[in-house]
């Protein structure tokens, strides 16, 4: 029974040295693409506000498409939240080899602002969407099931 024990516990001091000697690391990441979307509301009137008003209040969008008849313009804001942990275990001085975990968990949101303009460069409808989990042209043509 002492062999056991003692075994046991050469075994743990062996393995906590090994985890001592090592290196953990936690990183916490921020990514933001694209400028805040501010929908000014009076400014943006359907039926009412033209394509040329529209780009003069907001800028340039950052995507342009094509959808039957009437154009849509695309504003979008990407917000990516990252954690990440690492384990690191030198094996030896000898071989100088490492044995490494890593482990990490991405979230990205995005804010979007679509405007629809028709034919004549009326805007038609609009839509505004924050903290979704997919951008807004991969939810407009994704496959219905």
């Amino acid at each position: 029974m002492d062999f056991r024990i003692n075994s046991l516990l050469a075994s743990i001091i062996v393995f906590v040295n090994v985890l001592l000697s090592g290196c953990i690391t936690y990183q916490i990441a921020k990514y933001v693409e694209g400028d805040e979307l501010i929908v000014p509301r009076e400014e943006l009137e359907v039926g009412k506000t033209t394509l040329e008003e529209a780009l003069s209040v907001l800028g340039a969008p950052d995507r342009v498409a094509k959808v039957g008849l009437e154009n849509l313009l695309v504003y979008e804001r990407a917000l990516l939240y990252r954690n990440r942990i690492k384990v690191g275990i030198p094996l030896s001085e000898l071989i100088r080899g490492s044995f490494d975990i890593a482990a990490y968990g991405t979230l990205v949101r995005y804010d979007s602002l679509a405007l629809f303009f028709n034919t004549e460069g009326i805007l038609s409808h609009k839509t505004f969407e924050k903290g979704s989990s997919h951008p807004y042209l991969k939810t407009l043509f994704a496959d219905k099931q």
